[in-house]
């Protein structure tokens, strides 16, 4: 009777071994396969989406994993592209360019990390240049060149001159009022400098002015030692561009605000 139940033992062992070396030795099923496949998340949309305003398509932005990366486009409502705009991962980055309403290239204004950084240039519609204005981390230079459509560099801008008022000895007060020599209206002036050679007018308080001068009074208050005050003019040129300029103001008092 023993031997008959260990008979009976190994028997039901040896079954349970052979389906459980069927089972291993089964076909994989899909489902197991995927488990070891590495899947990158989908973390937005990638590829381009059209804007429009009626029948009419107003901008085209390129996206990549829901930031836009490759060429934002917007169009004048002829359909002809106003301009276009690399992006690299949500930013500015590259040379974005500007058209006129017929097609041909107006400027080129180079992006590094949302900033503009480097040279910008404007165009006539025959393709030559018709402005440089350079550009440092988003700071620009006072300076720049302008060409006439022969290419002839523009000269002759007007110097910016400063005249006074002194009533510190009746009043206690120093006027200074800034003017451009040829009575320009198209000039805003502030009180400021440079910062490292780059004009940064976020540092700077604009002055109050009327068509054609601003004006500065200074009063009396603590002693300093700075013996003269810096202004800028943002000058609008005739070709549609900004030209800055700098003047230091002598003080003759050390006791102005």
């Amino acid at each position: 009777m023993n031997n008959m139940k260990s008979f009976a033992n190994l028997l039901i062992i040896a079954v349970i071994l052979i389906a459980f070396s069927c089972k291993s030795d089964a076909p994989k099923q899909k489902g197991d396969q995927d488990a070891k496949v590495k899947h990158t998340a989908d973390t937005g949309y990638t590829g381009v989406r059209s804007y429009m305003s009626g029948e009419y398509k107003v901008k085209e932005v390129e996206f990549k994993n829901g930031l836009r990366s490759g060429i934002t486009r917007t169009y004048y409502k002829g359909g002809i592209v106003k301009n276009e705009i690399p992006y690299e991962n949500n930013v500015k980055s590259g040379e974005a360019k500007w058209y006129y309403p017929d097609g041909k290239l107006f400027r080129i204004t180079p992006y590094s990390k949302d900033t503009i950084n480097g040279p910008q240039v404007q165009y006539y519609k025959d393709g030559r240049v018709k402005a440089k204005i350079n550009y440092i981390e988003g700071k620009r230079e006072p300076v720049l060149a302008e060409f006439d459509m022969n290419g002839v560099k523009i000269t002759g801008y007007p110097e910016i001159t400063y005249r006074i008022i002194d009533n510190y000895k009746e009043r206690g007060v120093y006027k200074i009022f800034i003017e451009m020599s040829d009575l320009s209206e198209n000039v805003k002036y502030y009180r400021g400098d440079y910062v490292n050679g780059l004009v940064d007018l976020s540092v700077c308080t604009p002055l109050l002015q009327n068509a054609t001068t601003g004006y500065l009074d200074m009063t009396k208050g603590e002693v300093n030692s700075k013996d003269s005050v810096s202004i800028i003019a943002s000058y609008l040129t005739n070709y549609g561009n900004r030209l800055y300029y700098r003047i230091a103001v002598p003080l003759p008092y050390n006791d102005l605000k």
